[in-house]
């Protein structure tokens, strides 16, 4: 038996050719999966693979095993990634199926605009997540979507983006 499991991300698309993924990794278990040696995806029941490799920080990128070109990181992509309970330092909470829920509180940089304010909420809607801000009184929503993103900057708490002309209309 394989004990325990805790949803620590999710896979995202394929990078490149040699059958690597992208990730979203929950920032609470960011170590812990970086120290993980076997992991668990929901391929159907949670199917352990071994880690061959992890690099990148803001925007990690994982190699299994056995998964050695893109055709076989399809069959992996967009699927939720649990740790055995063991793996996992402390006890934590499982985290929020939000990929962008640790940015509340964070500061929207527009590169044309500059400023636009603090994220109060993150909130799930049909097609994708959405940032809840406050300007001027009212509530603004803001899609967090990768084409949008240029950048994140943890230390910062600043979500630089380039967000199309006139959707945030002061």
């Amino acid at each position: 038996m394989i004990g325990e499991l805790v949803k620590v991300g999710k896979t995202k698309k394929p990078h490149g050719t040699n059958g690597e993924l992208k990730l979203h990794i929950h920032e609470e278990f960011e170590n812990d999966f970086n120290n993980a040696k076997v992991i668990f995806l929901g391929v159907g029941a949670p199917t352990p693979f071994f880690v061959e490799s992890i690099r990148g920080e803001l925007f990690p990128i994982l190699k299994l095993e056995d998964i050695d070109d893109r055709t076989r990181a399809f069959d992996h992509a967009n699927k939720e990634i649990f740790l055995r309970k063991e793996d996992i330092a402390e006890k934590q909470e499982e985290a929020s199926d939000l990929e962008y829920f640790y940015l509340k509180g964070f500061s929207i940089i527009d590169e044309t605009v500059g400023d636009i304010g603090e994220i109060i909420d993150v909130i799930e809607m049909p097609q994708q997540e959405m940032a809840v801000l406050k300007i001027k009184k009212r509530e603004v929503l803001i899609p967090l979507n990768e084409n949008l993103i240029v950048n994140i900057t943890k230390e910062k708490k600043e979500v630089k983006m380039d967000l199309p002309e006139g959707l945030v209309e002061l």
